[in-house]
């Protein structure tokens, strides 16, 4: 077979990995905040191992451009065959690039590689793709570059038929066919060991940010179709041994005095709001003025993480306790029919009227499945607001109507109501109505005007719930969803990723002597509102516990394969089947150093990390969570 076939194939596919080597050294540059700390050795290291990664996601992608190009050399070549084999190289490989420079930004929401949940989110009713194209809109603009490039260098690989030559005898081509294919098959598993390479094999530098920039967003992909998501661990040796070790942290007596009535609850899930924006949070830096002084009125819990990445992954840990401890939501996966104790049925069960408000189109993140089987019996969409003039063109209502609006239908409700309102105006783009634009400080981050904006909505939501007879007997609680753009270095962390702030709020009861410096969590605030309200719930998670119970706090987290467990001043990070590494977040708040002499603590925290993993696992896969 002529050598320039051979040179040939061998430049086109040459081609398209440096075309992933360039993606990945872009995703490095654009998010320097996953790799902090680590050396230029290491990061060598990744771009190195990424090109099995990289090799294994081509072969597998370019099946079909290959086995064409086999069928081809026995043929002379000529510009339709070229034409042709041009065509289908470029339809194969653009999708899977354009997933990459996805994930040059939505790896900052997300904290990992996209996978199959990317493409049902590409379909959410929420999602408008030319908004996403003009805000980030250099993403676009790198995209056409490469692959007009692609497509142009490709086309200088072509041959002519003088070039070719006599296609030669016929088991020369079989010869070359059946090598080809050999070469496919090795590259495609990423070598000749046993099991093909899986996302596991990116971790061995054991440092998440540095996973991420192993792997390539193509083979993360193709490797999380059709699998499935859990598996059974055996940590523990039976369900019950399991359960009372879990049940002995959410334990305690309710310090929370009786009252002789059911208070309303008002709580209000506050769109990308990190911590960081905050005065208390940020040293005294801050874009909302209003919580901040609604925290010095407050039960404000400064050292609170979200559980998740995503509001999808936010409404499971906020309204069922079930943190994210998985790659996929727990309302996209699988295990979305198993039945959890939601806030809202245990409310409805006590004769709570309950509602969930959320100024978007119905369906978007599939919220209104999720409140009803969390038991919310109302849900509230942009489809009920009565004025489309306060539309923001992109996901919803503006903040500061859609809020005023909530005060209304909250006094039109029969008390005791349970409501939850989720807000979006500081969702990408961040859009400012016309009559506010310049108001608010714009900060140092595109995100910043906005924070403003939505801590203003918020202040005007609270100006107009004083005037109605229910505020006076009601909880309100405010966190957020999850965290977007950070710049200080204390957040600019894997675990400075999840730090949201959590804010009890009750105009006339005060609360029990509460440290509000423990680590809390998304999955606390129902066991929480249950405590404060004085209802015994019928079925519990074993996740969260109750801030208004003595104890010591925690959070658990899940990222790329990595689980964290942060109790008191100490993080643990556990990356199975790896070892542990355990860091002291007071003296060493970046993550930069793993403690070397505390195998007491460590192994303890390992143990409580591998229960909860056990329990979210089985429990999903057994249909079995609620205790």
């Amino acid at each position: 077979m002529n050598l320039l076939r051979w040179r040939q194939l061998a430049s086109q596919m040459t081609l398209i990995i440096v075309v992933y080597s360039l993606l990945r050294f872009f995703f490095f540059l654009n998010n320097q905040s996953l790799f902090s700390g680590v050396t230029v050795a290491q990061v060598g290291l990744a771009f190195l191992i990424g090109l099995r990664f990289d090799l294994a996601a081509v072969c597998i992608i370019n099946i079909p451009f290959l086995l064409l190009t086999i069928l081809t050399w026995y043929t002379q070549p000529g510009g339709k065959i070229e034409g042709a084999k041009k065509i289908v190289f470029i339809t194969l490989n653009a999708p899977f690039l354009i997933i990459n420079l996805v994930d040059l930004e939505y790896i900052k929401f997300t904290g990992r590689r996209s996978d199959m949940v990317l493409l049902k989110m590409v379909s959410d009713p929420g999602v408008k793709l030319t908004t996403l194209a003009l805000q980030f809109w250099p993403i676009v603009l790198l995209g056409l570059a490469l692959l007009g490039s692609l497509s142009y260098l490709y086309s200088r690989t072509e041959i002519t038929r003088e070039e070719a030559g006599r296609s030669g005898p016929w088991w020369s081509w079989v010869a070359s066919a059946v090598a080809v294919i050999a070469m496919t098959v090795v590259a495609a598993r990423g070598g000749v060991q046993s099991k093909p390479i899986s996302l596991i094999n990116a971790a061995i530098q054991n440092h998440s940010g540095l996973t991420q920039l192993t792997l390539n967003s193509s083979f993360t992909l193709m490797r999380s179709s059709g699998k499935q998501s859990l598996a059974k661990l055996n940590y523990f040796a039976d369900r019950q041994e399991l359960r009372n070790y879990l049940r002995s942290y959410v334990a305690g007596e309710n310090m929370v005095s009786p009252s002789d009535r059911h208070d309303n609850l008002v709580l209000i899930i506050v769109e990308s709001l990190a911590t960081e924006y905050m005065a208390k949070g940020n040293g005294g830096k801050s874009y909302t003025p209003f919580l901040d002084t609604l925290t010095s009125h407050s039960l404000y819990l400064r050292n609170n993480y979200a559980n998740g990445r995503r509001s999808i992954e936010a409404l499971p840990s906020i309204l069922a306790g079930l943190p994210s401890m998985m790659n996929e939501s727990f309302s996209e996966s699988r295990y979305c029919d198993n039945q959890i104790p939601g806030l809202g049925s245990e409310l409805t069960a006590s004769g709570y009227e309950t509602s969930f408000f959320h100024g978007a189109r119905k369906g978007t993140m599939r919220f209104d499945a999720f409140c009803r089987q969390a038991g919310f019996r109302n849900y509230f969409s942009m489809a009920e607001y009565p004025d489309r003039a306060d539309y923001d063109g992109d996901w919803g209502i503006y903040d500061e109507p859609y809020l005023q609006y909530v005060v209304n239908r909250l006094s039109g409700q029969t008390p005791p109501f349970a409501s939850v309102v989720f807000t979006l105006s500081s969702h990408v783009p961040y859009p400012i109505p016309k009559q506010y634009q310049d108001r608010f400080p714009k900060g140092t981050l595109p995100i910043h005007e906005s924070i403003g904006y939505t801590d203003y909505a918020l202040e005007r939501f609270f100006a107009s719930a004083r005037q109605q007879p229910w505020y006076p007997n009601t909880l309100f609680v405010i966190t957020s969803d999850h965290v977007q753009e950070l710049e200080t270095p204390e957040f600019l962390t894997v675990l400075g990723h999840h730090r949201v702030p959590l804010l009890f709020f009750h105009p006339t009861r005060k609360f029990p002597p509460i440290n509000p410096d423990q680590i809390t969590q998304h999955a606390d605030i129902l066991p929480s509102i249950l405590d404060f309200l004085h209802i015994q719930p019928k079925k519990r998670l074993l996740f969260g516990r109750s801030l208004f119970r003595l104890g010591e706090g925690r959070a658990i987290m899940h990222e790329a394969g990595h689980y964290w467990l942060v109790k008191g001043e100490h993080a643990l990070e556990f990356v199975p089947p790896f070892s542990s590494r355990i860091f002291d977040l007071a003296n060493d708040p970046l993550l930069k150093s793993p403690l070397a002499n505390e195998p007491v603590r460590l192994n303890t925290m390992e143990k409580e990390t591998k229960a909860l993993m056990q329990y979210f696992n089985n429990g999903l896969l057994e249909h079995k969570l609620d205790d």
